[in-house]
């Protein structure tokens, strides 16, 4: 029944020879892989704009043109050649990860290239680094697709959306749901599922820009909304700084760029050619969008505003809000952001695959499950985002201070790698070219991973950085047990000569039924040495016991152990250490008659008084328990 309902619920199993069709080629696999990185210029101008003229309250904004108290907007003009900063970067990432795809077609990206040219704690680094994002994206993707269904509301009805707390909470939960579901079904299905509402999203933006740009070249701008009675706290900082502030907040539209490099082996082969073709269309894709919508941020003096996103406001300023068409940018950025979380769920398993492959993460990551996915990846990934939802209360503001921190930590890791495995093997036709890409790259990289740092430290950047030591100190415990314990299963080198072992077999003995009688045969069938136990939990009951031992206990003795405090673990676990020490090299075998009923839900109306005892034993050394089932016909 529970084969029949989960192929009801996830699909039919499919067998390992349908591995090479459930692969992507380049529309699915950008839909994919790609949905992470073309959401977070949703919201990357944001970040921008908040750099620069910080963020309002939604309650001064005004369509007054008669306020007599304006919004200073004179650094606005810098976040356009901020954007291109960001898309030169973005061409940097792109090129790099292309030379990784190339020389890892195994996958792994970022660890795999630090574990061979940068060694163990810079590849673990980068790994945490990478983990802890991927469950970050999950979190701010979703929460910025409710926000974005927030600004609709706000649009439709002129006032700041009333979404209490926890329902956007449970909203974020569901997607969560959803996507991991979905993502359970298989690669291929959360593909075909994820599609429409990627090349939706980028319908709409590339029309959105297409319509806005000509607007901008051929008709006069409308005048922008007043923004009046709000002190903007900017900075007085020096211009420098304050470009490389903006840069770096506005480098959140790199997120997700280095999934592609971890799933390689996702893609239909030539799978190295189809990763990179996907990479550099997202890059494309991701510049176009980012530029367009900054240009038309500047052009139309749009500000970020408490409930609203930039998007909206862009959208509102070149079409009419009762435009079908403005509906379906809100729908279309809504949806993309919710499964820009798909990203996260086609990196994270994949990741996890390797790393508990290379013995840093529990063994079940490695996994595949009937629909050919990581499926234990994908529901490890669904809860840790789940905590992080529930714990920062749906918020994007909340949640935005850690994130991007771990991305260009891994992106300055792979590019320093890049540049490590080119002087190793430069020879005398070095890749001069490469080095200089990678090397360039690596130092910009790590310059906003420093900015990131400084600039969200007390706002929550500090959570990274105390909790990337501990993923590492983590993997190390993990990577130690397993050594301990290769170690100490490996066969000796010399010749063995195995000991010869006395047997003792303790039947346990609630009371005499026709469950029992089997398992004192299999006893007696074993060893010579047998025994059976009874814990007294009811005197009158032993009595009844001992009677009938005489007539069907086998002639097997009967010990009986007394437990005044009506305990069942203590009595029987000191008795059997008195067992085991009776005999050197001694092994002690527990025997449980255990009644099965027919129905299940008939199970729920017995003790399970038999697992509790293998729980109790699981982890006492030298002692073997072994079930004795009786079925009964109804």
């Amino acid at each position: 029944m529970f084969k029949q309902l989960k192929s009801f619920v996830f699909g039919s199993p499919l067998d390992s020879k349908s591995e090479t069709e459930e692969r992507l080629n380049v529309p699915l696999g950008l839909a994919i892989f790609a949905s992470d990185a073309l959401s977070s210029s949703a919201y990357a101008t944001d970040e921008i704009l908040i750099a620069l003229v910080g963020i309002i309250s939604i309650s001064s904004v005004s369509n007054n043109s008669n306020a007599d108290v304006g919004l200073d907007l004179s650094n606005l003009f810098m976040c356009v050649p901020v954007a291109f900063a960001i898309a030169f970067l973005l061409a940097i990432v792109v090129v790099s990860y292309r030379q990784v795809i190339k020389a890892y077609p195994g996958g792994g990206g970022a660890y795999t290239v630090a574990k061979d040219n940068l060694g163990p704690s810079s590849s673990l680094l980068a790994a945490a680094a990478l983990l802890l994002d991927y469950v970050l994206t999950v979190a701010v993707s979703v929460c910025a697709g409710i926000a974005a269904l927030t600004a609709m509301f706000h649009a439709t009805t002129g006032a700041q959306a009333v979404i209490e707390e926890h329902a956007s909470v449970g909203l974020a939960l569901l997607a969560i749901v959803a996507i991991a579901y979905v993502n359970l079904r298989g690669v291929r299905e959360s593909a075909r599922v994820i599609a429409l509402p990627a090349y939706l999203f980028i319908f709409c933006m590339l029309s959105l820009i297409t319509v806005g740009v000509f607007q901008s070249i051929v008709y006069q701008p409308p005048q922008p909304p007043v923004y009046h009675g709000v002190q903007i706290g900017v900075e007085h900082l020096a211009f420098g700084l304050l470009f490389f502030k903006a840069f770096a907040h506005g480098c959140a539209a790199l997120t997700g760029i280095e999934a592609v490099s971890n799933g390689v082996k996702a893609f239909k082969e030539p799978s190295v050619q189809t990763a990179n073709l996907t990479m550099v269309l997202m890059g494309s894709l991701l510049g176009v969008i980012l530029l367009g919508l900054t240009y038309l941020a500047l052009v139309h003096q749009i500000i970020p505003v408490e409930g609203d996103t930039v998007v909206s406001q862009i959208a509102r300023a070149v079409l009419n809000k009762q435009d079908v068409f403005y509906y379906v940018i809100q729908l279309s950025t809504m949806s993309i952001l919710l499964l820009a979380a798909n990203t996260s769920f086609g990196g994270f398993p994949r990741l996890a695959m390797i790393l508990a492959r290379d013995g840093y993460l529990p063994r079940q990551l490695m996994n595949v499950g009937d629909r050919l996915v990581y499926s234990n990846g994908i529901v490890l990934l669904a809860s840790m985002a789940a905590v992080l939802v529930i714990a920062f209360h749906a918020s994007v503001h909340n949640l935005m201070p850690m994130y991007a921190i771990g991305v260009f930590l891994s992106f300055t890791f792979a590019q320093a790698g890049m540049v490590a495995r080119a002087l190793r093997a430069g020879g005398t036709n070095p890749d001069v070219k490469g080095m200089v890409i990678n090397g360039v790259g690596a130092l910009v990289t790590l310059l906003v991973s420093c900015l990131l740092c400084l600039e969200k430290l007390t706002s929550g950047a500090w959570i990274v950085l105390i909790s990337l030591p501990m993923i590492v100190f983590m993997f190390r415990n993990i990577n130690r047990h397993y050594e301990t314990m290769h170690h100490q299963l490996a066969v000796p080198s010399k010749e063995y000569h195995p000991q010869a072992l006395d047997h003792t077999v303790l039947v346990l003995v609630a009371s005499l039924n026709k469950g029992v009688l089997p398992a004192l045969e299999y006893a007696k069938s074993i060893s010579k040495r047998v025994e059976a136990v009874h814990v007294e939990l009811n005197p009158e009951a032993t009595i009844q016991l001992q009677k009938d031992w005489e007539a069907w206990g086998s002639g097997i003795p009967l010990t009986v152990l007394k437990s005044p405090f009506r305990s069942l673990s203590g009595p029987l676990l000191k008795y059997i250490d008195e067992v085991d020490k009776r005999h050197e090299h001694d092994i002690v075998t527990i025997i449980i008659p255990e009644i099965m009923a027919k129905k299940w839900w008939h199970n729920l109306m017995h003790n399970q008084t038999a697992i509790a005892i293998k729980t109790m034993l699981m982890f006492k050394p030298g002692k073997v328990v072994t079930t004795i089932r009786y079925h009964l016909s109804e």
